[in-house]
């Protein structure tokens, strides 16, 4: 009797084991399935290409593109401004020996060839004057009538590292109005390509200014950005309908207004950040 028993458990015991593992296969092409369909490899984290120290899609909790305007002629900009030194003459010069890319606008995506880039220096007709001593008409500018920087920057919060970040993007160099002319934005270049090309490359973390009245030293330009060793106003955030602050309100004062109150309303931003 003890052996009919033990004989119907094992029997038992087999039935078992093969239904288990018929629907253990029965699963598996459900398994690879959802391996294959609900779980695909680990997408790559989106960064953008024009940032110097760029950070991933996923570590930014908050992003706003503002613009600024610097003139050199602020005695706080002279860093970028030294005699025989003018920034805005030294990266045409550099675009023009196709050192680094000249682009259309602040947007990168449409790149300027030399006859193109020229063009935008070209005088307009009633600015050309005759040169005595080269005895020819002098029909580019002065590039260092080129006065104006404009700055795109991102403004973005960082939640891995718990900072605000000003991501620059691009520089703008502008001809400025006067009275026979309106302002007038000549080229774009890539902040990131002038840091790699044109200023890493020196090893130097200061410039040396050898002159009559002082030797003093300058920080290099990626060193003056990051420290914020400069004077600007902002000009633009992104909006809707892409207005500049003149734009929106019409006058200049009002303008210069708004674009401290905005300034205030980033440093108050930054601040409340870390209160709770």
């Amino acid at each position: 009797m003890k052996k009919l028993f033990f004989k119907i458990f094992i029997l038992l015991l087999v039935c078992s084991t093969s239904n288990f593992s018929v629907a253990q296969n029965a699963l598996s092409p459900i398994k690879k399935n959802l391996t294959n369909t609900a779980f695909p490899n680990k997408i790559q984290d989106k960064i953008n290409p024009f940032s110097l120290r760029p950070i991933p899609k996923s570590h930014i909790a908050y992003q706003k593109s503002i613009w600024l305007q610097v003139s050199f002629h602020q005695e706080a900009n002279l860093p970028l401004w030294y005699a025989g030194h003018q920034l805005s003459q030294f990266l045409i010069e550099n675009a023009l020996n196709k050192k680094i890319t000249a682009y259309k606008d602040d947007k990168l995506e449409t790149i300027l060839s030399k006859n193109e880039l020229l063009e935008r220096l070209e005088k307009e007709n009633n600015e050309t004057h005759f040169d005595i001593k080269t005895d020819t008409i002098q029909k580019l500018i002065d590039f260092s009538e080129l006065s104006i920087l404009e700055i795109k920057e991102d403004y973005i919060l960082d939640i891995q590292h718990s900072r605000m970040v000003h991501d620059v993007i691009a520089f703008t160099l502008i001809l400025p109005a006067t009275s026979n002319r309106f302002a007038k934005k000549i080229v774009s270049f890539s902040y990131k390509e002038i840091i790699e090309k044109l200023f890493r490359p020196l090893k130097e973390d200061y410039v040396i200014i050898d002159t009559n009245k002082s030797n003093g030293h300058i920080p290099n330009l990626e060193t003056l950005i990051d420290a914020r060793f400069f004077h600007g106003y902002i000009v633009k955030y992104d909006n809707f309908k892409n207005e500049y602050f003149e734009e929106q309100y019409h006058t200049k004062k009002k303008s210069i207004i708004k674009s401290m109150q905005y300034h205030e309303k980033l440093i108050e931003f930054e601040a409340f950040l870390w209160v709770y």
